[in-house]
């Protein structure tokens, strides 16, 4: 992740190119943090090179304007990326940002000479694994050759997820009868707006089960965590904590 920095009269100009996620968020963080201590209130951030931004690091940005609108500063967004245009489109945030289609227009806002127009995103695809729905794996514990399956996770609780099965009813791998109210199960999944290349695996027990009224014979099923490393514990609430902040901001899409 780089950051380069120009001036504009009384506004700074950070321009990020590359990734901005949890390993990098401190650093930058810390950066910024300080930056904004020495007096500097205004600031554009262009994201025509931010190639991804995960979910802590995109609670970062809201934090950050609203620490700057305390101090009478502001944030504005430039030139954004399709990746966190259609990031903000599906939290829900597009209203909450202001975006710029150039660096100039961002700047303009602080002239005192009237507001520039904000940039519009309507009609950027929404992306539902922003929203934790993914593609879940998972086995029973205690029958191991009854082989692998495939659900779709709905969403995700700080204690664990909830998932749809069968996704595909001509993919069937475990009898949904066998997923009763107390088995226990091994998963496997990933949730690319946390850490994009990481799967996450652990065991969890099916603590509730009702059928979907979607026309497609499917059941939505309730995990509890049994065994997780404690690691992956801290990670998976802390994105649950970022959903909630995202949905008591915006208006995000539900997933169904």
């Amino acid at each position: 992740m780089q950051i380069d920095r120009k001036v504009a009269g009384s506004v700074n100009i950070l321009a990020f190119s590359g990734e901005f996620d949890a390993f990098n968020l401190p650093k930058i963080s810390e950066k910024l943090d300080a930056l904004i201590q020495t007096g500097v209130t205004r600031l554009v951030f262009n994201l025509k090179n931010l190639k991804f931004i995960n979910s802590s690091a995109l609670g970062y940005l809201i934090k950050t304007q609203k620490r700057l609108r305390e101090l009478d500063g502001e944030l504005a967004l430039a030139e954004p990326s399709k990746f966190f245009q259609s990031t903000v489109a599906t939290l829900g945030l597009d209203q909450v940002f202001k975006i710029f289609g150039t660096d100039e227009e961002a700047v303009r806002q602080f002239a005192g000479s009237g507001e520039a127009k904000t940039a519009k995103l309507e009609g950027v695809p929404v992306d539902e694994k922003l929203l934790g729905s993914t593609s879940m794996f998972f086995r029973l514990l205690d029958d191991p050759k009854a082989g692998m399956a495939v659900g779709k996770i709905l969403s995700i609780y700080e204690d664990g997820p909830t998932f749809k099965y069968p996704v595909d009813a001509d993919k069937v791998k475990i009898d949904p009868f066998e997923l009763a109210i107390g088995r226990k199960l091994w998963i496997k999944f990933r949730q690319p707006f946390l850490e994009k290349e990481r799967f996450f695996e652990m065991e969890a027990e099916i603590a509730m089960a009702v059928d979907l009224d979607d026309q497609s014979g499917a059941s939505k099923y309730r995990l509890r965590y049994t065994k997780i490393a404690p690691e992956d514990r801290k990670v998976l609430e802390q994105f649950v904590r970022d959903q909630d902040q995202f949905r008591s901001e915006g208006n995000p899409t539900q997933i169904t």
